[in-house]
């Protein structure tokens, strides 16, 4: 699918930028809901809107090939231009994730100054106590930034259908 690249890379900058602090089974709960969330998302446009835009655009594609008169030139002009409501339905999307990815990234910065300002900056000074809280409470907090952000989804959804 044309989007599996987008959400490969949503899910790599999300892991790269929550993983660092967060216990492993926490991290990866926190990651697989919204890489479900993600995903669910993806196969309802792909099955909703996509198919059809790509069935349309090879069956546009096919007619421009129809004419064997025409330049080799002409041929690929009516191709891209065939493609153009893909190319756009694509960089909206990427658009939307991203912003989405970006969010998510600031919300889970917040969660850890917030915690930085509780215990202070030196990690190396904080009790093995103290760390077991600080990860507890990141956690937890990143969590919250997922759940918040797995709640915009449908309103992308219905900007990317408006909007294709």
């Amino acid at each position: 699918m044309v989007f599996s690249k987008i959400v490969r890379l949503f899910r790599q900058f999300f892991y790269a930028s929550e993983g660092k602090n967060m216990s492993n089974s926490t991290m990866e709960n926190t990651q697989m809901k919204v890489k479900l969330a993600v995903d669910e998302m993806i196969d309802d446009l792909d099955k909703n809107y996509l198919r059809d835009m790509q069935k349309a655009m090879f069956q546009c594609s096919a007619r421009c090939c129809d004419n064997k008169k025409v330049t080799r030139e002409s041929v690929e002009n009516c191709v891209e231009k065939c493609n153009d409501g893909m190319k756009n339905a694509q960089g909206y999307l990427e658009k939307e994730l991203g912003g989405l990815q970006d969010q998510l990234s600031r919300c889970a910065m917040t969660c850890y100054d917030k915690l930085v300002q509780q215990f202070g900056p030196n990690v190396n000074n904080y009790s093995e106590q103290q760390k077991l809280s600080f990860n507890e409470k990141l956690d937890s907090c990143v969590s919250v930034c997922a759940d918040d952000h797995i709640k915009l989804i449908p309103a992308i959804k219905k900007r990317f259908a408006k909007n294709i």
